[in-house]
């Protein structure tokens, strides 16, 4: 019996590998590892506040819109938030745009010319 239970999960894991996958469900599985590698590479802290995460509450935040093509899955895109900087606090990325640049720019400057520079790539930087 024992058998039969593994080739059973070798079959399903066949099956499902055979089926081709939605466009939703490969920017879904895309997203997620993008999620993970950003938060990984972060240590899974805020980087405005220093704070050490848990998995679970470390959030990985698109600088520029996800919406980009170009860049929505590039993690020099992304940076780990905890949720008051990301979403909620005065001082979080979607409350407070403006802060959120100035910060980036002055905290992690390398990472800034990164953006600046696909924002121009794009032809998105107004001079």
């Amino acid at each position: 019996m024992e058998h039969v239970l593994q080739l059973t999960e070798v079959l399903h894991i066949v099956f499902k590998m055979a089926r081709p996958k939605s466009k939703k469900t490969e920017k879904k599985e895309l997203d997620e590892m993008w999620s993970t590698k950003v938060r990984t590479r972060d240590n899974f802290t805020c980087q405005i506040c220093g704070k050490k995460l848990e998995k679970r509450y470390a959030q990985a935040h698109h600088i520029l819109p996800r919406t980009l093509p170009k860049v929505r899955w590039d993690v020099n895109n992304g940076i780990t938030l905890c949720y008051n900087h990301h979403k909620v606090g005065s001082y979080s990325a979607h409350n407070n745009a403006i802060w959120f640049t100035f910060w980036l720019k002055t905290n992690k400057p390398k990472q800034f010319k990164y953006i600046i520079n696909k924002l121009t790539e794009m032809g998105r930087v107004i001079k």
